[in-house]
């Protein structure tokens, strides 16, 4: 006979009782079931049929109904569970217990810790980026006072950056700001080494540094009297002295060869972003007797005095822009200033939005990992009914389970944000070394914001998942519901649609997520699909810095031998130089117009120019469409000045008719000097995949003295390969001259969408996972259904339902919630996608072939999930379900 006493003491072993308690109910429920045992033999049942009758009533809520039965002892001490107890021995003693039940089911225990540590994981790394970028207070003191200066023309609808004088005279004329500095960016050549270097240079007025009031970490900043010519000093960022130079605290008082001239060391800065590390190096930037008026070249910065409001400063600007109109009349004709916030320094309006669209996101792949855990839960306390029977068959109040539940939810929560914190490293580690576009993610870290932000949310999801999974077990009368057969197995009705409920908001959500993810998807694919007006292939582009001692025809002999030595290079198709790089931020600009034309202010077009050799359309792959190009004879300085144009200025400027040989108005505004268009040649897309092709200007280089100087590289076989010979050939020409920059325009092209690939990559990372999620939730509620419905399923086809009518049955059940879930994602994601408008190309937020093509996909994926469970249903053994009945 089996050991009886020992069956119901296994069963009361996860109860925690007192052990005098457990004892007795051992003893007066084992003596109930040997009476009924010898009765069944009495009867003509065999041992094995009597005993398979006994363990089905257990399991089936017996055990519950026979501890009812008992008589409650007044002086035993109640079980775990029973009553209100002691809050902090209590809670003690629920910890222990959860932790028993987690050991007891380890793969409920580790579905549940990874979908938490996936969820909270991916939320607290996307939470560091979102802190470290948008949060994070700039590294200046009092970061508030600090403004963007720049020149506004309203009536021309553009804002761009300060010419020389107009920023010395706003830095004389101003009465409401501590310090106003200027930065204007400028290559450097690090020479007297074994290999001349290329440095990443920078000139600023004295003033600029304390307007950010940064103190160096070692030397001094520049000094009053430093901008005036002779002399040569030099501050380096922290980047470059500990890469370059080892951190050499005696560094400090030397000289740097830079251009071939001797430059004496006077500090080092601290480390950060913006600003600091924007550069290797920072030169005076010297103020010129007569500087340019209408040459747009600084960026301006301004620190605001104490208590000085910002109304107050933009008063004070407009004062200075109308002192300015009124002195140079012509030059700045409606010219303003206006002034920027710092929080714009480090992310644009459109990165801000993209970040806070993929914490948004985050925040869904979170909820639907919460969801998903709910579902586990709830379906685990179907399991547990005839547990948590027993305790309030034993006198467990319905707050006292409840509270038991949900330390059990607060373990699962602490362990799954224990492993989601630790995931987050790994995935920063990834963040910082990614191209995203966004320059304070190399800066990323987990600080104490962070930490409290893990806490909460794992603390917060622990408590939200535990209350819903607790109240639904423990509602209702549990003991009698355990006596309705195969219905309550799954649980009751309501417990039912809850999860099919939780299901659907599992689908609506990860549709939402996956329709964002497909828009920016076809996004980014017709942006890389669109013509960009030039080729790519096998295709580079190298810089070349002559150093600030060559003249223009010692600037321009280093050009010409350049383009000669280098034609004689095997795998050369050709060579050109330019003066600026296509799809790379800081594009010059000039007004342009037709003689005779009216156009003023905001009439005005605005184009970009380049100096170009005659062979940079053919290098580039620009088709020339009418006229002609460059030639050796054609020089900037010639009036008229030859140009050539894009097709867009052509038909701009004479539309209909044909353009070669026509006037052109250059620098409408800024001095109307006198062109004559010789060529035009197909639109570029200058400022970037996503504009459109840019009005475009071009002039031949020679004549001018514009640097650093860009060569673009045509070959017949990797572009890369030619690298070591371009050096050979530059350093035959100028030792001391550095090649640097070196880049294939595939790759230029690639670093232009890294911010949209960046915000493409996470938001379907975030999308895929949270499919994953909602695949496994449909599929895990149903598999666990169909295991509980194993004596229904063998009844239905014992009475003559076939295999197809089964698997249809359950696929159905289970396509209902998915269905729902479909419908209300569809409505939510049409509303959400809205807010992604600025971040889409040639595509709209309501685009039909997205929606149709996530929804079927998630439908498919669905119906996939049901089936497999569904299949494996109909292998039920029919006579041992009949039995069970």
């Amino acid at each position: 006979m089996r050991d009886w006493r020992a069956e119901v003491r296994r069963r009361l072993g996860t109860l925690g009782m007192d052990p005098a308690r457990e004892t007795s109910i051992v003893e007066e429920v084992a003596q109930d079931l040997e009476d009924r045992y010898r009765v069944l033999l009495a009867s003509g049942q065999s041992a094995v049929d009597a005993t398979r009758e006994l363990l089905a009533d257990l399991d089936d809520g017996g055990l519950a109904e026979a501890v009812g039965r008992l008589p409650r002892s007044k002086a035993a001490a109640p079980v775990l569970g029973a009553g209100p107890g002691h809050l902090v021995g209590d809670g003690w003693h629920d910890a222990r217990h959860a932790l028993r039940m987690l050991r007891r089911n380890p793969l409920f225990t580790s579905a549940a810790v990874l979908t938490l540590a996936l969820g909270i994981g991916t939320t607290t790394a996307m939470f560091s980026v979102v802190n470290a970028v948008l949060f994070r207070p700039l590294p200046f003191p009092q970061p508030e006072r600090l403004v963007t200066i720049n020149a506004s023309f309203p009536d021309a609808g553009w804002t761009t950056s300060l010419s020389h004088a107009n920023f010395w005279d706003l830095r004389d004329l101003n009465e409401t700001f501590a310090d106003v500095g200027a930065f204007t960016g400028r290559s450097l050549n690090l020479s007297g080494r074994e290999l001349p270097e290329r440095l990443s240079g920078a000139e600023v007025s004295v003033g600029f540094f304390r307007a950010l009031a940064v103190t160096p970490v070692a030397g001094r900043l520049f000094a009053p009297g430093e901008d005036e010519p002779g002399h040569d000093v030099v501050l380096l960022s922290h980047r470059v002295w500990t890469s370059r130079f080892g951190g050499d605290t005696d560094l400090v008082g030397r000289t740097l060869t830079l251009d071939g001239r001797p430059h004496t060391v006077v500090g080092v800065l601290p480390p950060g972003t913006p600003w600091l590390d924007s550069a290797d190096a920072f030169v005076p930037l010297v103020r010129q007797p007569d500087p340019q008026r209408g040459s747009f070249e600084l960026a301006a910065i301004g620190r605001m005095r104490p208590g000085v409001s910002a109304e107050r400063a933009t008063a004070d600007l407009e004062r200075v822009a109308r002192v300015l109109r009124g002195r140079f009349p012509e030059i700045n004709d409606g010219f303003h200033l206006a002034m920027t916030s710092s929080r714009d320094w480090v992310a644009s309006e459109t990165q801000r939005r993209a970040l806070l669209i993929l914490m948004g996101a985050v925040g869904l792949l979170l909820l639907i990992a919460s969801v998903n855990l709910v579902n586990l839960l709830l379906a685990q306390a179907v399991g547990r009914t005839r547990e948590v029977a027993l305790r309030a068959a034993l006198g467990a109040s319905r707050t006292r389970v409840i509270r038991q539940l949900v330390v059990e939810s607060l373990l699962l929560g602490g362990v799954g944000a224990a492993l989601g914190f630790l995931v987050v490293f790994p995935i920063l580690a990834v963040l910082r070394q990614a191209d995203t576009g966004l320059a304070r993610v190399a800066f990323v870290e987990v600080d104490v914001r962070v930490l409290l932000f893990t806490v909460l949310v794992g603390l917060g999801t622990s408590v939200a998942t535990g209350l819903v999974s607790a109240l639904q077990a423990a509602a209702g009368a549990l003991a009698p519901s355990l006596r309705e057969g195969e219905r309550g197995a799954v649980g009751s009705p309501r417990q039912q649609r809850i999860r099919q409920i939780l299901v659907g908001t599992e689908v609506a959500l990860s549709l939402t997520l996956l329709v964002g993810a497909g828009l920016l998807l076809r996004s980014f694919d017709a942006m890389m699909r669109v013509d960009r007006g030039f080729q790519t292939e096998r295709r580079m582009l190298v810089q070349v810095n002559p150093p600030s001692s060559y003249d223009e025809a010692r600037t321009w002999q280093l050009i010409d031998q350049m383009i000669e030595r280098a034609r004689t290079l095997p795998g050369l198709i050709s060579i050109a130089a330019v003066s600026g790089r296509p799809l790379v931020p800081g594009s010059t600009g000039l007004g342009i117009g037709r003689p005779g034309s009216t156009d003023a202010g905001r009439d005005v077009p605005w184009a970009t120019w380049r100096l170009v050799t005659p062979d940079y359309f053919r290098t580039m792959g620009v088709s020339l469409m009418r006229g002609r190009i460059f030639t050796d004879v054609d020089q900037m300085e010639r009036d008229p000045m030859k140009a050539v144009v894009s097709q867009r200025v052509a038909e701009l400027l004479y539309p209909g008719e044909d353009p070669v040989g026509r006037a052109i108005v250059l620098w409408k505004g800024q001095g109307d000097g006198r062109g004559e268009i010789i060529g035009v040649v197909d639109d570029i897309r200058e400022r970037g995949l996503s504009e459109e092709p840019t009005l475009a200007v071009y002039f031949p280089y020679r004549g001018w003295r514009w640097l650093p100087v860009q060569f673009v590289l045509h070959t017949s076989a990797e572009a890369a390969a030619l690298v070591p010979a371009l050096r050979a050939v530059l350093s035959s020409i100028d030792r001391d001259v550095p090649l640097s920059d070196v880049q294939t325009l595939e790759e230029i092209v690639t670093r232009s969408v890294a911010s949209r690939r960046f915000t493409l990559t996470l938001l379907g990372g975030f999308a895929g996972l949270a499919m994953v999620l909602a695949l496994v939730g449909i599929h895990g509620v149903l598999a666990y259904s169909v295991a509980r419905r194993q004596t229904e399923i063998g009844v239905r086809m014992a009475l003559g339902a076939t295999g197809g009518n089964v698997l249809r049955l359950i696929v159905w059940q289970g396509m209902r919630p998915v269905m729902a879930g479909l419908a209300v994602g569809l409505a939510a994601a049409f509303l959400l996608s809205q807010l992604m408008t600025s971040l889409l190309f040639d595509v709209t937020p309501t685009d039909p072939t997205t929606y149709g093509g996530v929804a079927v996909l998630i439908a498919v994926a669905a119906v996939l999930a049901c089936v497999l469970p569904a299949r494996k249903a109909l292998r039920v053994n029919v006579m041992s379900a009949l039995r069970n009945e």
